[in-house]
């Protein structure tokens, strides 16, 4: 008995050496795994030229127009010290009721008839004596009428009543409804003004509401219409409080005049008119 358990124990321990080695032999000829491929970062995406800039947080100024007649602590209908009529050869007089308010809109009505020795009248509004900001994002969302001789703005001007500065946050003229104009003024070192003008065409903007847009910083003016950057400027950026105006002008030094083509009562439609702080 003792024999024969030497025997088996040989044996087996025989065994298990030759299962050994042809364990190591197998791990040695097993193949290496192959290495995995670099990593490789994920493609960025470009931001997209038509997402919208994103909107401040504090709104310091806001009128949405729901009201049943216009919100007299926000505006004036005419200029600063009630004066209704103005320069650049322009035929409109400013009529307290030249303007309505319909369906959450504020409409500024232009039409053919005399009043302050002027053979138009039309609608504005100024926030002159009321609100005015230095810096800040300035926003309307309009639709604007197509006539020869109508010029429909949205624009700032200084709280001193200085001139210039002035910032055009959009101007369009009537004849072309497929252009919008964006101005900086200022004042030239020698006599008379000098400006920066942008414009965007392509657009038909009596076809429906759109919204134009000013970000003005200490040093730069951007404008936007529908949320996409179109133009800016890092020139004589102005450096004090402006008010806001909204105004449909009739005739003019830049427009030209009304003629039979152009139809009579001409609107523009606001929706809105924000202004936020940046």
């Amino acid at each position: 008995m003792k024999l024969q358990l030497e025997t088996t124990t040989g044996a087996v321990a025989t065994a298990l050496g030759v299962l050994a080695g042809m364990v190591a032999l197998a791990l040695t000829l097993k193949p290496e795994k192959p290495s995995p491929p670099p990593l490789q970062s994920a493609p960025t995406a470009s931001p997209s030229p038509a997402m919208p800039p994103a909107v401040p947080e504090k709104l310091s100024f806001s009128d949405e127009f729901d009201g049943i007649s216009l919100d007299q602590s926000k505006w004036l209908d005419s200029y600063p010290d009630g004066v209704r009529t103005h320069s650049n050869n322009e035929q409109q007089y400013y009529a307290t009721d030249g303007y309505k308010l319909q369906g959450g809109k504020l409409v500024f009505i232009a039409q053919r008839r005399m009043r302050g020795k002027m053979p138009y009248t039309s609608g504005m509004v100024s926030s002159y004596g009321k609100f005015a900001q230095k810096y800040g994002r300035f926003e309307i969302c309009a639709r604007f009428p197509k006539g020869k001789g109508l010029w429909p703005a949205f624009w700032l001007l200084p709280a001193s009543k200085a001139w210039p500065p002035e910032i055009d946050v959009l101007e369009i003229l009537g004849h072309d409804l497929t252009c919008v104009y964006f101005t900086n003024h200022w004042r030239a070192t020698t006599a008379g003004t000098i400006n920066v003008q942008g414009q965007l065409r392509g657009i038909d903007f009596s076809a429906g509401f759109h919204t134009f847009t000013l970000d003005w910083k200490p040093d730069v003016l951007v404008w936007s219409v529908d949320g996409v950057e179109r133009y800016r400027t890092r020139e004589h950026v102005p450096q004090e409080p402006m008010y806001v105006l909204a105004n449909l002008a009739v005739g003019g030094n830049w427009p030209g005049f009304p003629d039979a083509s152009t139809p009579f009562p001409a609107q523009m439609e606001i929706d809105y008119i924000r202004v936020w702080t940046l």
